[in-house]
Formats: C-alpha cells, sequence, structure tokens
C-alpha cells in the first residue's frame, strides 16, 4: 500500500490523479460524517455515514484509524486496503498505518514554502488560510520528526507528471523489495 505524506500544496493530490491515470492504482476511499458537497459522489469521494454508523463502526473495529476535524469525523476502513491502492495522509495517520500487519510505502512530498504559497494562491485560497497552512505544517511535517519514511522526493522543480511518475516507479521499487524481504523472513520461520 502507498501512503503519500506532505504539507499542503506538495502536489500530492494532483500528482496522484495523474497516477491513477497512467497506472493500476486507485485511492483509498474513506469515510466521513461531514455532509456532501455539490459536486462530490458517494462511496467515491467519501463513504459519507451518519454520526451513528461512523461510532458503530468505531466501536466495531472497522476502522484503521480515525480523526476528528472541523467538527466532523474521519476514518480508514480496514477493507480498502490492497497493493494497488494509496491514501494520503498526515504524519499521525502514517503512524496507524505503520502498526499494519501488510507492506507500507511512505512517500514525502517536500517542496519549496515559496512554490507551496504560489500554488496555493493559485487553486485561490485564501490569503488567511495560506498563512495559517503554511504555520501549522512547520510544525506537523517537520521532516526530523516524521518517522517510517521510505523516500523524500523534491517536487519544487518538477512537473506533476514527473512526480506521479516518481512516485509510483519508487513504489513499486520499495514494495516488492519490502515482499521479497518478508518472504526471506517467512522462510527463516518455518
Amino acid at each position: 500500500m502507498l501512503v503519500l505524506v506532505g504539507p499542503s500544496a506538495s502536489g500530492k493530490t494532483e500528482s496522484a490523479k495523474i497516477m491513477m491515470n497512467k497506472y493500476p492504482i486507485s485511492r483509498v476511499v474513506t469515510c466521513t460524517t461531514r455532509p456532501k458537497r455539490v459536486n462530490e459522489i458517494d462511496e467515491f469521494d467519501y463513504h459519507f455515514l451518519s454520526w451513528e454508523e461512523f461510532l458503530l463502526k468505531k466501536k466495531q473495529g472497522y476502522f484503521i484509524e480515525t480523526a476528528h476535524y472541523n467538527q466532523f469525523h474521519y476514518g480508514t476502513p480496514k477493507n480498502e486496503l490492497a497493493d494497488d491502492k494509496f491514501i494520503i495522509l498526515e504524519p499521525k495517520g502514517l503512524q496507524s498505518f505503520l502498526k499494519l500487519d501488510i507492506p507500507i510505502v511512505a512517500i514525502y512530498l517536500k517542496t519549496k514554502e515559496e512554490i507551496r504559497i504560489e500554488r496555493m494562491k493559485e487553486r485561490k485560497d485564501k490569503i488567511k488560510d495560506i498563512k495559517e497552512r503554511i504555520k501549522e505544517d512547520k510544525k506537523e511535517f517537520n521532516l526530523k520528526h516524521i518517522q517510517g519514511l521510505d523516500l523524500v522526493i523534491d517536487t519544487t522543480n518538477l512537473s506533476l507528471s514527473e512526480v506521479a511518475d516518481l512516485i509510483y516507479k519508487n513504489y513499486i521499487d520499495i514494495l516488492e523489495k519490502k515482499k521479497a524481504k518478508i518472504n526471506q523472513l517467512s522462510l527463516f520461520e518455518d
């Protein structure tokens, strides 16, 4: 399973869209209690659940990890895990995934702050929100404190298509090595 990590506007979402169109990989569909937005599709963008449904599923152990953000619940269903899937996570979410008994490849996308600010302006984010995201990202996405990363890709001078290609190629290479190591270890256990 591929996990993408990186601060706001580092290229995670846009390069992932390109990757899905070029390679046999799809996005993990997570659950949320937030209301569906106008152009969102249930079971494609999110599994939209009521608070009651979400809390029941959480109690039943349905989720790998959950988060409470902007007054809504979010969760990643265990049945979404597969080698041909990816998810974009924050560092805390990555730590939950690393505890799973499946091979996880975690790739961090970094980009110079000024480029990220430009990208946020281009997508019409409010200046106040941009400043807040940059401030929060400095705390949350400090590379020195993120454990479990397999690779860091600097996206500053790359096109989104180049980023998508680099992510996928490295994902496949690292995943194969991890699986080979697991198979080798299981031979010794027998």
